[in-house]
């Protein structure tokens, strides 16, 4: 009858009176008490395995073995596997115990050995772990098989398996393996570092043009994915093709989440205007023109930045409503403002006079008002830095009124008492010629002039007489002159202020001083005999100017090129 391996290694321990240490074995020798328990640990094993109960002796073998190694103890070790049909153990007990007691074995023993790894390996599998990553921890069906890197292939059991490599900061690798007889399965890496983000998607309609927003920063135009801490997040959209209202959504680590833009088409129409040619336009940090830019943007905040060279950057916060325009005046101001500023050139102006004539029209109407009245003057000149020639046009035109009173009662009919009212429309215009000064100023300028010139007046007026006889009698007649023109030298004076930009359009004040020089009095023809009742009277002729007439009152206009 054939002897088993269990029954042959009794036989050997038998032999030798014992459990003992093996020469092959490693590390201090164990104590008598080790040896003692050992033994009876061993003799049990032999016991629980001839009686059949393989499981309850392998765990007597590899208490025994832990307690004093010995090469049959761990052949009875290798046995107990094999009847177990855990091949893939019985395979790496045998290869211990090869490598441990191998040098001291028999030639016979050690053919025997050999003989059943290699009837195991056709029973088994061998699992190649091709992690280089250090550290990581293997485990096969869940039990652990060791740390990386490994010094040789897992030997496992014949049939489907699930191999698992794991290492903080790094995704677990996981492979499922199905093995025949004498199969080597590969489970390769390197490992990938842990994925601790999730994954957003942001879709929108074919087509749209549309910036996507994401925690307020713009990650790119839709459609649009990418990796985001987990948690929540606000999105949102803005562009040509319309506007998107912040929208919250959470991911989770590992997680997808997919979502459609609602977009509303509000935008608004924007015109951006830096009066400097080579300005380089940007909108929301994104460069968009030189000089002049006009475009849609969707409705809300946008930030204008404008630079160029030579001049101070220009930032500015703009709100765009929906369906309106918006227009940025964006002049820019020099590095330098003062020193830059050209005082050189040709300006021209425009402005509305008001003024009043401090004395009346003639002698001859006792009682006459001041004149009131207005003009427009068109003012062209040539800047010689401080000081320029300047060349002006006016309009004007006043109104005054007076009465006078003729005659006295009496006992003819004909000596009646007369009571005249006149009024009187003066109108024309005139040029002058002179110099101007200004200080110099980017903002604010004072200024003054002195203009010598001629100017051609015109004047109607008109008479209402009333009057009462001794008698009783009485009448009332209106009558209206020709007209009556002259022409006088002329000499004007101002003095203000500019208010407003550089080299740019610029606000006018100023009180004005006009003196024209009539000399003699500029008499209008008379009206001729006008009878009330049953007398009449001739009116006298009635001068309209005389001597030196004053003109003062307020100047306010604009300028440009100042």
């Amino acid at each position: 009858m054939r002897r088993s391996p269990i029954a042959a290694a009794v036989a050997i321990a038998l032999a030798l009176g014992g459990v003992a240490t093996s020469a092959g074995a490693t590390g201090p020798a164990p104590s008598a008490a080790d040896v003692a328990s050992a033994k009876q640990l061993f003799a049990q094993g032999l016991k629980l395995y001839n009686e059949g109960s393989y499981r309850e002796a392998l765990a007597a073998f590899l208490h025994a073995n832990a307690l004093a190694p010995r090469a049959s103890i761990q052949r009875n070790i290798a046995q107990c596997h094999r009847d177990l049909k855990d091949f893939a153990s019985a395979y790496d007990a045998y290869q211990q115990l090869l490598s441990q007691y191998g040098a001291t074995m028999s030639v016979a023993d050690k053919r025997a050995i050999v003989r059943a790894i290699d009837e195991l390996s056709m029973l088994t599998g061998a699992v190649k772990v091709g992690v280089t990553d250090a550290g990581a921890a293997v485990a096969v069906d869940g039990h652990d098989a060791g740390t990386t890197p490994l010094a040789a292939p897992l030997r496992v059991n014949l049939g489907p398996h699930v191999v698992t490599v794991t290492k903080t900061g790094f995704e677990t690798l996981q492979k499922e393996v199905k093995l025949s007889g004498g199969d080597v399965a590969s489970v390769d890496g390197p490992l990938q570092p842990e994925i601790t983000t999730g994954h957003l998607v942001v879709d929108a309609p074919p087509g749209v043009k549309v910036e996507v927003f994401v925690d307020g920063t713009d990650v790119g135009p839709a459609p649009w994915e990418g990796d985001v801490k987990p948690g929540a997040h606000t999105v949102e959209a803005k562009g040509d093709g319309g506007v998107a209202a912040p929208r919250s959504v959470d991911v989770e680590r590992r997680g997808r989440v997919e979502m459609a833009l609602d977009l509303v088409a509000q935008t608004g129409h924007v015109q951006i205007d830096t009066h400097t040619a080579d300005a380089s336009i940007s909108i929301d940090d994104k460069p968009v023109g030189k000089g002049v830019w006009e475009g849609v943007l969707p409705a809300g905040e946008h930030q204008v930045s404008i630079e160029a060279s030579g001049y101070r950057a220009y930032r500015r916060a703009f709100l765009v409503h929906p369906g309106e325009s918006f227009v940025e005046d964006a002049r820019l101001e020099s590095e330098n403002a003062a020193g830059d500023v050209r005082y050189e050139g040709i300006y021209s102006g425009l402005a509305l006079l008001g003024y009043a004539t401090p004395s009346g029209a003639s002698s001859f109407v006792q009682t006459a008002s001041s004149p009131l009245g207005a003009g427009l003057a068109v003012r062209v000149g040539y800047a010689f830095g401080w000081i320029m020639v300047e060349g002006m046009g006016f309009g004007s035109y006043d109104y005054s009124s007076g009465s006078v009173t003729e005659g006295t009662p009496g006992a003819v009919t004909t000596d009646i008492q007369r009571n005249d009212s006149y009024a009187f429309h003066r109108f024309g215009g005139g040029g002058a010629v002179g110099v101007r000064v200004a200080s110099k100023d980017p903002h604010v300028r004072l200024t003054g002039s002195a203009l010598g010139g001629v100017a051609a007046m015109g004047n109607i007026y008109t008479q209402s007489a009333s009057a009462a006889a001794a008698t009783g009698t009485s009448g009332t007649a209106q009558s209206t002159s020709s007209t009556t023109t002259y022409t006088a030298p002329l000499l004007a004076f101002d003095g203000g202020v500019l208010v407003g930009w550089p080299n740019g359009t610029k606000i006018h004040i100023a009180a004005l001083c006009m003196l024209q020089f009539v000399g003699g009095p500029v008499m209008a023809s008379p009206l001729g005999p006008t009878h009330l009742g049953t007398g009449g009277y001739t009116t006298g002729s009635v001068a309209v100017a005389n001597g030196t007439q004053v003109f003062l009152g307020p100047v306010i206009g604009f300028d440009l090129g100042l």
